[in-house]
């Protein structure tokens, strides 16, 4: 009978305990740990940018190669523009100088009749005068042919200069063309710029004179401790 009793109380011991564990993990759940951020190490930091470098160099050398040959074909075609306007501005240069010697040249034989033509008049006139002077046997008739030659001189110099302005200006000398105007050049791309690379964290010091000086501390205490008792 008394074991039974023993009995009965173990399971009701057991049943409290129980129940107030489970009451107690209702009440107060354990809770859930919260994920802490982690910061990246800086050399990974610097391997992703040293990637991303290489992959941004590769573009830029593919861009330089782009470049070169856009601008090889830009000065091809200037140059070949302006071999093109050299050759045009030789052919017209020769062909205005023809035209100029020509015209020079008929300019200038015209101009030597018209001066051949007035010195003709004024040696006629001269020789007239000479012959007039020499049968004058009167002042008047000495008079008259003076005034016949100033005539004959007045009259050629008028007509010299009628010829001669109706030659019209100088001819004027041939203009060079103008130039071809350069091209604009492709625009050079620009280079990237390389990352720097992390640097080095120093070592810590270990504590080596720092501990030797506690422990020097500690027993000068103790000392001072025992000679005070």
């Amino acid at each position: 009978m008394r074991t039974k009793k023993i009995f009965t109380t173990s399971l009701l011991s057991a049943g409290l305990i129980l129940g107030s564990v489970s009451a107690a993990n209702a009440t107060d759940p354990t809770p859930t740990p919260t994920p802490v951020a982690t910061s990246t190490p800086v050399a990974t930091t610097y391997a992703a940018q040293l990637a991303a470098y290489k992959v941004t160099l590769a573009s830029y050398q593919v861009a330089m190669d782009q470049y070169r040959a856009a601008w090889k074909v830009t000065i091809d075609q200037y140059n070949a523009a302006w071999k093109i306007t050299m050759d045009q501005y030789t052919a017209a240069v020769k062909a205005a100088v023809s035209q100029f010697q020509a015209a020079q040249q008929v300019r200038q034989a015209k101009r030597q009749a018209i001066i051949s033509t007035f010195q003709a008049a004024i040696a006629k006139a001269d020789s007239d005068f000479a012959a007039a002077l020499a049968a004058a046997t009167t002042a008047d008739q000495k008079s008259a042919a003076v005034t016949a030659r100033n005539t004959a001189i007045t009259a050629a110099t008028a007509a010299r200069k009628t010829a001669l302005d109706a030659l019209g200006p100088e001819i004027a000398r041939p203009v060079a063309p103008v130039k071809p105007v350069k091209p604009a050049l492709p625009t050079k791309p620009v280079a990237p710029v390389k990352p720097v690379a992390p640097v080095k964290v120093a070592t810590a010091v270990k504590p080596g004179n720092s501990d030797k000086s506690k422990k020097t501390e500690k027993s000068d205490n103790g000392k001072k401790v025992g000679q005070n008792k």
